[in-house]
């Protein structure tokens, strides 16, 4: 279980990633293959949820096995949610019509998307070794996307968009709440580490 957890986050890490990418250079190939690689996301993360129960009835787990499952269909439920979140960005791409980006919104989107993608990567790392110290991290570079936001909405509510700019930063304005939502997640299971590893309160 724990494995095929891993093996998820790691796809759906590169579909965030590619959903950027495409995003940043208005690639409608990738952003096609995103699309596409959605029905898989949401195929293992069904598996995953069909496993965990039939550990629960089947192995009857105590103490940190049990904690595990029941940390992991949590778990599994964010992950879905993130790989929705990416399907969104890359649905945004191949909607949005040619137009030019604000340059200080602009700014502020380059700095939120590694840092939404390194919050979601650490979290499951975290989960992976059981470590409280990187979950922390996590939660800490979550918080920064959603700092982010903020300056985000601002610079976009005292910006006049013209003909020119309006459809990008509508669009830009989506991607930043797409962004924050998937730290959001990422901090949801980065505050389930501490449980599985000492059945302590979330961090």
């Amino acid at each position: 279980l724990r494995n095929g957890l891993i093996e998820v986050a790691s796809v759906i890490v590169g579909q965030v990633e590619r959903s950027v990418d495409a995003w940043e250079t208005q690639d409608h190939a990738e952003a096609a293959q995103v699309i596409a690689g959605d029905d898989e996301v949401d195929f293992r993360c069904k598996e995953l949820e069909r496993m965990a129960f039939d550990l629960v009835l089947l192995q009857a787990p105590k103490a940190h096995d049990l904690r595990l499952i029941h940390t992991g269909l949590i778990i599994t439920v964010a992950l879905e949610r993130v790989g929705d979140l990416a399907l969104a960005i890359a649905r945004r791409v191949e909607a949005m019509e040619p137009s030019r980006p604000i340059p200080e919104v602009d700014a502020l989107l380059k700095r939120m998307e590694p840092r939404a993608i390194s919050a979601l990567s650490q979290s499951v790392q975290a989960f992976a070794r059981e470590d409280t110290g990187l979950a922390i991290v996590a939660k800490s570079d979550a918080r920064s996307v959603q700092e982010l936001l903020e300056g985000v909405m601002q610079a976009a509510s005292h910006r006049a968009a013209d003909h020119d700019t309006a459809p990008w930063l509508a669009n830009a304005v989506l991607l930043a709440r797409h962004l924050e939502r998937v730290s959001n997640n990422a901090a949801e299971i980065a505050g389930r580490v501490r449980f599985v590893a000492e059945g302590g309160d979330p961090v």
